[in-house]
């Protein structure tokens, strides 16, 4: 029909304006011109799927690709052969679909046309949700980046499932899905399983549609991850569609906002003075706490506190609240499996809880959001769920000064042998990029010839394994259970029989906790502009709080001052750990390409909390034992 295509190409017309706005091109990507995937030659033929229309994103080759706009739609002059043909296979399409299968090329789950694009523009233009395609894949080359380590999991979950529909973004959420599933991704799973989890998640997809008005099939997929997390799968089969929708409307700060969510961190606590200049809100926005009437605060621990380092370090914090708040303010702490101590805290009435530990989120996250009402604050360096705050430290500050210290004593001593320094670590999985790194880089300001030696803890006494490399002195900050430093984390120095205690970063959690029930208090708990365009909050205090702190004892006054020097530069704002250019050990050098991008000198920038929260790098100087 001439006047479909007339209005397909008026949808072509539209897109080339927009994107010509925006400075991209306004045509479909070339797979065939991608660097990347030119690189492999490694082709798979997965064979015949039923394909989302929506994952089709360009073509495999050059030839054509000017006759179609970027969202597929026909930009040939009405009158051509090519118009002709596809008014003709659209009349087709009309009267019995689209009944040959295309053929396309997937690489990093994108899908891209070599034969069959008219056949893809009919589809979208007359919204087709599915097409049969002849797929191959190309594997692309092992890389360190972050978009194929999501891929690589998601290979490992098309192995098992066969499920290419359920699309993620964000390492570690293939797994997670794996895990509420009760399933791993190291094996095939069971067909009635996949066939249930293909069938919830169209199910899902279509009332999601139909409640949010989220189509894209990336979104979809988070916001199904999302939901199950939240409501077991089964709900998905076993509720009534009311009931589904009831529930998507119930979570739909976090569904809508997942896939693009992004943390506003906060390296103070707001004030009520801060967040209102309208003397009457100040005065009545906010709940009067009084001793009759007190603001009840929850503290969730998994284990004793005799029993665990971490979790006495929090009760420590706790302990100090009560001390410091007055009878305006009670708390009290529930020890147990995180889901039953949570439903028991707010059985208790309390309005603000604190999990201190982030393997609890899930469980805080399922009741965040069937309690609104109720203030949820998870120890975490950040996870972007906008139902839940988090509040972590910058201990990084800290080990960064206790790497100054470890490079000053050990370049005192002298001699002739190469200078190492250990870092001890639990495991490969507990291993905290940022504040290694920050030590690390402490370590080479002082000293730039010394390496720092990463060793993880096999439960054997690591002075075996100092003096085999002729480490004088180690790191061990972990909260770790080895008998040998149960006494305290910390800066030591090796000795024949018994290691030397230097000094050690710590968290002040006593005054973190205040600062924070301080701005319930106030009524500055709602952080309103301070958020922007983010969607979750997280508090992040360093050194300038307090919150974060070195001791060390015995030191000479020269140490002192040059420590002091370096605090105090991270205190006023002038230096952070990780300003400037920074090498890892695999020799690539980061933040040159902000320099390249905006032209801020490597040496003058400062990297972006986000990017420090998610470092999965070590710096030069570290060698792994």
């Amino acid at each position: 029909m001439r006047e479909d295509y007339k209005s397909a190409k008026k949808l072509a017309e539209d897109a080339v304006k927009e994107a010509k706005k925006k400075g991209v091109s306004p045509y479909l990507p070339v797979l065939d011109e991608q660097t990347a995937a030119k690189s492999s030659g490694n082709e798979i033929h997965l064979g015949l799927m039923e394909l989302p229309v929506s994952r089709i994103i360009g073509n495999k080759e050059q030839g054509r690709n000017s006759a179609f706009a970027n969202n597929f739609m026909p930009l040939l002059e009405e009158g051509t052969e090519f118009a002709s043909k596809w008014s003709n296979l659209y009349d087709s399409f009309l009267q019995e679909g689209i009944r040959d299968a295309i053929k396309v090329y997937e690489f990093m789950n994108d899908y891209y046309v070599q034969e069959g694009n008219k056949r893809v523009s009919v589809s979208k233009f007359g919204n087709m949700e599915f097409i049969l395609a002849d797929v191959y894949r190309i594997m692309p080359e092992p890389n360190d980046s972050r978009e194929y380590k999501v891929y690589a999991e998601y290979l490992d979950f098309y192995a098992a499932t066969k499920n290419f529909y359920i699309v993620f973004s964000e390492p570690g959420e293939y797994t997670r899905l794996a895990d509420l599933l009760g399933q791993d991704l190291n094996g095939r799973w069971d067909d009635s399983l996949c066939a249930e989890l293909k069938s919830t998640f169209f199910s899902f997809c279509r009332k999601c549609k139909k409640a949010l008005g989220i189509t894209d099939h990336r979104t979809l997929s988070e916001a199904f991850l999302m939901y199950i997390s939240i409501f077991p799968l089964k709900t998905l089969t076993r509720d009534s569609e009311e009931q589904i929708i009831k529930n998507i409307k119930m979570a739909s700060a976090e569904l809508n906002s997942r896939a693009s969510a992004e943390i506003a961190y906060l390296e103070s606590a707001p004030t009520g003075n801060e967040q209102s200049a309208n003397p009457f809100i100040k005065m009545f926005g906010r709940k009067k706490y009084t001793a009759a009437s007190p603001l009840r605060a929850a503290f969730i621990y998994d284990t004793e506190p005799d029993d665990s380092r971490w979790t006495d370090s929090h009760e420590a914090g706790r302990l100090y609240v009560d001390e410091m708040t007055g009878e305006n303010v009670v708390t009290e702490r529930y020890i147990g499996k995180p889901q039953e101590a949570i439903e028991r805290a707010i059985a208790d009435k309390n309005e603000i809880i604190f999990a201190v530990s982030e393997s609890m989120i899930p469980d805080v996250l399922k009741a965040a959001v069937q309690n609104p009402n109720v203030k949820f604050i998870c120890c975490s360096a950040g996870q972007k769920y906008s139902s839940i705050r988090y509040y972590h430290g910058k201990l990084y500050e800290a080990t960064f000064l206790m790497g100054i210290l470890a490079a000053n004593m050990l370049l005192r001593e002298g001699g002739d042998e190469p200078r190492r320094i250990g870092y001890l670590v639990n495991s490969a999985d507990e291993l905290n990029y940022r504040d290694l790194n920050a030590f690390a880089v402490g370590v080479s300001l002082i000293d730039p010839e010394c390496r720092v030696l990463l060793a993880y803890d096999n439960g054997t006494d690591s002075r075996e394994k100092w003096s085999a490399q002729g480490v004088k002195y180690y790191a061990d900050f972990d909260y770790s259970g080895r008998n040998d430093t149960m006494k305290r984390p910390g800066l030591y120095r090796v000795g024949n029989t018994k290691d030397e205690y230097i000094g050690t970063p710590y968290f002040s959690w006593g005054k973190y906790y205040v600062q924070i029930v301080q701005s319930v208090l106030s009524g500055a708990w709602e952080l309103g502009e301070k958020l922007k365009n983010k969607n979750a909050a997280g508090y992040w205090f360093g050194l300038s709080t307090g919150v974060v702190d070195i001791r060390a004892n015995n030191l000479d006054y020269r140490t002192d001052k040059l420590l002091a020097f370096f605090k105090n530069s991270i205190v006023n704002g002038g230096y952070d750990p990780f300003t400037g250019e920074l090498h890892t050990n695999s020799g690539m050098v980061m933040q040159a390409e902000t320099e390249r991008k905006v032209g801020i000198p490597t040496d003058r920038q400062t990297m972006k909390t986000s990017d420090i929260v998610s470092m999965d790098w070590l710096n030069d100087n570290i060698d792994e034992l």
